[in-house]
């Protein structure tokens, strides 16, 4: 038992290299060494490059212990197009205002209603590749 669990730890390098292309495939991953550039100013960090045509559901983030959240304005509407660092919608919860920004370009598919009470995980909007 132990000698397998050791084997699944250390696998060879070749399917290391393989597990880190598949997991590089996935939106938002970003390896230690692109870290160390993005820290080093030599390159921008690139989130989520979306794909003509690829759906990106835009989640509302955990945010501790804050509760009864609601988009209260929205900045742009569907169909708009975004880039990656817009202001998109505000987001309160009566004690506490903040600005949402997009985390992705591309076109606004579709958004949830305003003054609707959110839970963390809900869908905000999605984002349309161009």
């Amino acid at each position: 038992m132990i000698k397998s669990l050791i084997q699944k730890l250390f696998t060879p390098n070749k399917k290391q290299d393989e597990l880190i292309e598949e997991l590089k495939a996935i939106p938002g991953f970003i390896t230690k060494e692109e870290i160390e550039l993005v820290g080093n100013n030599q390159i921008k960090p690139n989130k989520f490059v979306l794909k003509k045509g690829e759906i990106l559901p835009v989640l509302l983030p955990e945010f501790g212990n804050l509760s009864n959240l609601k988009i209260t304005k929205w900045y742009f509407q569907t169909g708009d197009l975004v880039s990656e660092g817009n202001v998109i919608c505000e987001i309160e919860n009566g004690k506490i205002t903040m600005e949402f920004e997009s985390i992705a370009d591309g076109r606004i598919s579709s958004i949830c209603l305003t003054d609707k009470i959110l839970k963390t995980g809900e869908m905000l909007c999605e984002l349309e590749g161009i």
